[in-house]
């Protein structure tokens, strides 16, 4: 037996659930199925699915999320009439049974329970007999679940688990903001289209940016530039449901990059540390604050960052979504002034707190700055560009460079990091939901925050970003 046949070997003997863990998912399925189908009054047809990964096959030891479909024939159902007439009294029902009933919203309204180590989501949609019929993203997923069942057998629901694990392993798992990587229809439709585990990843580190791929066979060039104008996305994979969709639109740029690295990375030198699972979880070896501090100073780098409380009752896509914005905005306002972003990590408790934090060079800029001037002969630009800069405070020039070309020497705006993050932050508008606390100016600003709080997935992101480890 190979090295790699030996690491997928023991990955998959810790990733497939035991029947007994499988039984148990189903027969809760049924107690909510009961629970509905006793309660729910409606004077319209609906139907009861089980759909995700468990209805598929799919699913991970330890991490089994059920997805209850109450799909209704209802012509003018909406988004308020599902709120009234469904969401709300089965808020009630399941409130009543199980403590931990939350009412959530992300595209549309549902209800999230959870029950010991299980997860469930009781989801309303239209029940459409057709593809064409759909009206909401949420009305294609039982499609979803038929081809997926009539695709895979055994062994290749095996080959999803690994390439799910792995995806986890490397922190591309999941298509919500938070992520913005790859879902698990995706995983299935890759296993799908490639045969394997091994298959997809090799093919992987071939990948470019704006790929494409369909499930069966391929598209020659003209077709693959049409869809990439189309779609303008990382990568770009047909639904086989709905070709007019890119069942990979949530991956983005970074989180390609990580996989198609990890892949090339783990087949130049197979392990069981590519792999998230509950039993092969590597021991963390905590680097210290004070041990990360020392790398980014020696490093000639700065670690900084923005402390921001959150509005109570937020939806995590809305905190995510507006960290990533915020995070945008300020990488290329460092870089204008001259600063050159390294890594970039955002975190939040979902809660009440979120954090941004950056690492740059380098530490500090020197005091001034070449400004140059435009082209020989153009005489208006040439006039505005001398009588703008003749006036700045503390300007030299002007001068001419080798190449011709007049410049100035001026005074630089901000020579600091954190004063680039402080002017930004006093610039923030529309802050009800996500508003500044406090600025981290500086690593030890950053060690001592992170020191208070108890969030290992914060510790490991910023091991990552700081030893710049994709594991």
């Amino acid at each position: 037996m190979s090295d790699l046949e030996r690491v997928l070997a023991e990955v998959l003997a810790e990733v497939k659930p035991a029947p007994d863990e499988r039984n148990k998912a189903l027969e809760l399925f049924e107690r909510v199925k009961h629970l509905i189908e006793e309660n729910l009054r409606l004077p319209y047809d609906y139907t009861i699915e089980l759909h995700g990964s468990v209805a598929k096959g799919t699913e991970l030891r330890g991490d089994i999320d059920l997805d209850v479909f109450v799909l209704i024939r209802y012509e003018d159902l909406s988004e308020a009439w599902l709120k009234e007439n469904v969401v709300a009294p089965l808020y009630e029902v399941f409130r009543r049974v199980y403590s931990s009933t939350k009412l959530k919203y992300a595209t549309h309204p549902y209800i999230n329970i959870k029950v010991g180590n299980y997860e469930i989501d009781v989801v309303p949609a239209y029940w459409a007999r057709d593809i064409s019929e759909i009206r909401t993203a949420v009305d294609r997923t039982p499609f979803h679940t038929r081809y997926v069942i009539s695709r895979l057998d055994e062994r290749s629901r095996d080959e999803v688990r690994l390439l799910k694990s792995f995806l986890k392993g490397v922190g591309v798992y999941g298509a919500e903001i938070k992520v913005e990587g790859f879902s698990g229809y995706l995983a299935e439709l890759l296993v799908i289209k490639y045969g394997s585990f091994v298959n997809v990843i090799r093919s992987a580190t071939s990948w470019r940016y704006g790929e494409v791929l369909v499930i069966d066979g391929s598209v020659d060039s003209l077709t693959a530039s049409k869809l990439r104008r189309i779609f303008r996305a990382p990568l770009i994979v047909l639904d086989p449901i709905d070709t007019r969709r890119n069942a990979a639109s949530a991956v983005s740029a970074e989180s390609l990059a990580k996989f198609v690295a990890a892949s090339y990375m783990f087949l130049e030198n197979p392990s069981t540390s590519f792999f998230r699972t509950s039993r092969l979880e590597p021991a963390v070896t905590r680097t210290t604050g004070q041990q990360l501090k020392q790398v980014v100073e020696a490093t000639d780098r700065e670690l900084l960052g923005v402390v921001f409380g959150v509005a109570r009752g937020t939806p995590p896509d809305v905190i995510w979504g507006k960290l990533r914005s915020v995070a945008r905005s300020l990488l290329n306002l460092l870089r204008k002034y001259g600063f050159t972003t390294v890594s970039y990590l955002v975190w939040s408790d979902e809660e009440s707190e979120a954090l941004l934090l950056v690492t740059v060079l380098p530490r500090e800029l020197p005091r001034y700055e070449i400004h140059a001037g435009p082209p020989l002969g153009k005489r208006s630009d040439m006039a505005a560009y001398m009588a703008a800069n003749s006036r700045r405070p503390g300007a030299l020039g002007p001068y001419v460079d080798p190449d011709g070309r007049l410049f100035f020497l001026i005074p630089r705006r901000f020579r600091y990091p954190y004063q680039v993050v402080e002017s930004y932050v006093s610039s923030l508008r529309d802050l009800e939901l996500l508003y500044p606390i406090k600025v981290l100016r500086d690593a030890a600003e950053v060690e001592s925050y992170v020191a208070q709080k108890s969030s290992d997935e914060l510790v490991k992101a910023l091991e990552r970003v700081v030893l710049l480890r994709l594991l």
